[in-house]
């Protein structure tokens, strides 16, 4: 199912204060929707147009599905007088600011308003994310901020116009998205050079580009094995301040907090883990709201220890399966790929580590180099694809490999219990 965003947005860092409006269209609509958004704004305008008009709607909270952890919002409804349409078109305006998680929910702040830099993704609930059904979007977004300031978006820049105290800058993502993020910061305190991988505050990035020349090395590498990215845009990594929360990748860019070590003992592992955020170019089409999100998480890692093998040809492919193994028994018991979602505390162990060493066993099974021709032609199959689940990457194996592809990844993705499963 796809979904168009209109969002026109004005953020106000000194004040901390975000007001949106816009247009939320959502194709064969047969359910109510739900949406989660953020518990510092509120709702100020919503209506359903129809063919027949237009429909003044309250938004209400519901407790019928269950917020994932890492969305810092509430559950909202609508009551509607019917459902089943060819398409959901509402109109809604809200304004607030981006409340932080509570301080024991042990949830890391992954989204603000800050008079020196913003923030925003789905984790923080900006827009309202939907939550009961999969969709994904294509978007038009407005914004409104200040003149001195620059911002990224995981979308293409159209147009910039400048106004007496502000500018508003237009963007638009035609392919569909999983996410619409908006980062920025004052341009006197930014790090602005065009060639460079790395974006964000100077006085973090700076340090950070003792990487840049590896790093671009390895991203080359990558796109000969696994073919074009669906995206035409420069890659790009985004430090932001914040000191928790990992990074995300979203077409093209990756946002780190605080940014990478470059300690030189941990150089390898350093750019392996900035790799895996790459790669999420290619398999991102696998839903985080259900299991299949391990495909993404297990080939993300898959290609990026490989291709760290490949450039630093050293054995680190082979320390590194030593290494998963020894971390997945430490983890104790697991529950098995299938029974997860990625918002349980367990997916991390079960996607990476059992699902790096799952297609390993594959690797093993049908020879490495064969196995890494195989996983290229995956790469663009997902590219050509709007979503990808278990089951397609399990028939897409089956038909390379055999019928004994199948058969290793279900004892992998079934498996319930310490450590790996049993031959």
């Amino acid at each position: 199912m796809s979904s168009e965003y209109i969002l026109h947005c004005h953020i106000d860092p000194r004040k901390g204060i975000i007001k949106v409006g816009g247009t939320i269209i959502i194709s064969s609509v047969e359910q109510n929707m739900f949406f989660v958004l953020n518990r510092g704004l509120r709702w100020t305008k919503t209506i359903r147009k129809t063919a027949s008009g237009t429909q003044h709607i309250t938004p209400s909270k519901s407790d019928a599905f269950e917020v994932p952890r890492f969305y810092n919002g509430d559950l909202w409804t609508f009551n509607l007088m019917d459902t089943a349409h060819d398409e959901f078109v509402i109109e809604m305006e809200y304004t607030g600011q981006i409340h932080p998680p509570s301080k024991d929910s042990g949830i890391p702040t992954m989204g603000y308003i800050k008079r020196d830099f913003v923030e925003l993704a789905c984790y923080s609930a900006w827009y309202p994310v939907p939550l009961n059904i999969e969709t994904n979007m294509s978007f038009d977004l407005f914004l409104e901020g200040p003149s001195d300031w620059i911002w990224e978006v995981n979308g293409t820049l159209l147009d910039m116009k400048k106004q007496v105290a502000s500018s508003v800058w237009h963007w638009k993502q035609n392919n569909l998205a999983n996410d619409i993020i908006i980062i920025g910061l004052p341009k006197h305190l930014a790090y602005l050079q065009d060639d460079s991988l790395f974006w964000g505050p100077k006085d973090i990035v700076g340090p950070q580009r003792v990487l840049e020349q590896e790093l671009s090395k390895m991203n080359i590498l990558l796109q000969e094995w696994l073919g074009p990215r669906e995206t035409q845009k420069s890659i790009r990594f985004i430090i932001t301040p914040r000191a928790y929360g990992g990074a995300y990748a979203r077409s093209g860019l990756v946002i780190i907090g605080g940014g990478y070590s470059t300690e030189l003992s941990l150089r390898r592992s350093v750019l392996q883990s900035m790799c895996h955020e790459l790669c999420h170019d290619w398999f991102c089409k696998a839903s985080v709201k259900s299991y299949d999100n391990w495909v993404d998480e297990a080939l993300a890692e898959y290609c990026s220890i490989m291709i760290t093998e490949e450039y630093f040809n050293d054995g680190f492919f082979d320390w590194r399966i030593a290494k998963t193994k020894e971390k997945l028994e430490e983890q104790g018991q697991i529950p098995s790929i299938k029974s997860l979602t990625r918002d349980q505390e367990e997916s991390y162990a079960a996607y990476y580590f059992r699902g790096f060493l799952l297609l390993n066993e594959l690797a093993e099974f049908f020879g490495r180099r064969e196995f890494q021709k195989i996983v290229g032609e995956f790469a663009q199959f997902c590219i050509r694809n709007k979503n990808i689940t278990s089951e397609m990457f399990l028939e897409f194996m089956e038909n390379k490999i055999g019928e004994k592809a199948r058969v290793i990844a279900n004892r992998w993705l079934n498996y319930d219990g310490v450590g790996i499963p049993p031959e």
